[in-house]
């Protein structure tokens, strides 16, 4: 986390949509734990609230794009090779898929509220064939509520950051 804060910091909003539209590839930590602490810079001044707003919906909703398109390009052989390397179970998979099976793309939209499955579920509905426009009507809706609820919940209660000595940074 200190280097998620030296970044953001050093480099300001655009380190906050770089983390959120490689998101995909865990970096440098989930979206949700970037977007929740974005929401506590605004809170300490770091950041201006009605300007991370719409950066980091725009890179949530850019990194969940880019995740569509690599799961609508390369499919499922890269999801069930690459999917170990960074802790994707075929379990996830198939859970994953069978949601998009049952409920569509309403999936898509509840997928950001749960951790770390936004990116899965993205990669599989591009997988899948969700239509594009189908797709992009409901990641902005998923990526807007979330970030905002996220967002707006690491304003009101923040997160500390720690060394690694276990000081608190203020």
């Amino acid at each position: 986390m200190e280097n998620l804060e030296l970044f953001i910091l050093h480099f300001g909003y655009f380190a906050v949509f770089t983390f959120l539209a490689l998101g995909i590839f865990g970096l440098p930590m989930p979206d949700e734990v970037v977007v929740t602490s974005v929401g506590f810079f605004t809170s300490n001044g770091t950041l201006h609230y009605s300007i991370a707003l719409p950066i980091t919906i725009l890179g949530v909703f850019i990194g969940t794009l880019l995740t569509f398109y690599i799961g609508k390009w390369i499919g499922k052989p890269l999801l069930r090779k690459g999917g170990r390397w960074i802790g994707i179970k075929d379990q996830s998979i198939q859970t994953t898929e069978g949601w998009i099976k049952k409920h569509g793309p309403i999936t898509v939209l509840f997928g950001f509220f749960i951790p770390g499955m936004r990116h899965i579920i993205c990669y599989i509905s591009g997988m899948g064939g969700m239509k594009t426009k189908t797709y992009l009507l409901y990641v902005l809706i998923g990526a807007s509520v979330s970030t905002i609820i996220y967002l707006t919940l690491g304003y009101y209660i923040g997160i500390p950051f720690l060394h690694p000595g276990g000081e608190v940074i203020d």
